[in-house]
């Protein structure tokens, strides 16, 4: 049977509105559904490989004036540069939220003023999202284990040691602990899924741009 061309121009904007829809979907309380087709999603966008080319190099889109919200923080021994730490309601160790939150969410945090915008080499595979002592994560080591190897579009048996590193309710370096109780918590949720929420604005506020 024979080919016929595949009109791509009208794919990019169903893929911004796709990963729209699962950032709104995320924001309703369903980050750990939510944040594996949104990471499917970035990777279908913009990782290219011997056997596969994005869409945007399909289209001929630019490489350049990627938005990063990367920020640091000197007070965190763990660099977590996409997420912030938020404790709603804890009391001495015990109820309320203790969770790691993406930075778009602006009833705690506000980035716009303090963004910065890269090559997308330099976003995409050079700038460390998560760093501690022994690992550095960058947004495509993120993209790319949560889909090809943990359930976005595959699983795998082994991960690679600096993605393990991140996915684990203690990865920010600490937990909570109460001042008299001494009754200790971890958070409620895990790094690496807030994050992906935030290069998915990270991305539409570029692209859209």
């Amino acid at each position: 049977m024979s080919d016929v061309d595949n009109k791509l121009d009208d794919k990019f904007y169903e893929f911004l509105h796709l990963i729209t829809v699962l950032c709104e979907c995320y924001d309703s309380k369903n980050e750990e559904v939510l944040a594996l087709p949104i990471s499917t999603a970035i990777r279908v966008l913009l990782h290219d490989t011997k056997n596969s080319t994005s869409l945007l190099t399909h289209l001929n889109k630019s490489k350049e004036n990627f938005f990063s919200t990367n920020l640091k923080d000197s007070r965190e021994c763990v660099h977590l540069g996409l997420v912030r730490r938020v404790n709603i309601g804890v009391k001495d160790g015990v109820g309320g939220e203790a969770k790691y939150l993406p930075l778009c969410y602006g009833k705690y945090f506000s980035t716009e003023e303090q963004g910065k915008y890269l090559s997308f080499n330099e976003w995409w595979e050079k700038e460390g999202i998560f760093v501690n002592e022994q690992s550095t994560l960058t947004r495509k080591d993120l993209v790319l284990n949560v889909t090809n190897k943990d359930g976005g579009a595959h699983f795998d048996k082994k991960v690679k040691k600096n993605y393990d590193a991140f996915r684990h309710s203690w990865s920010g370096g600490s937990c909570l602990s109460g001042i008299n109780s001494g009754i200790k918590r971890g958070y409620d949720n895990i790094p690496i899924y807030p994050a992906i929420r935030q290069i998915g604005y990270e991305l539409l506020r570029t692209l859209k741009d």
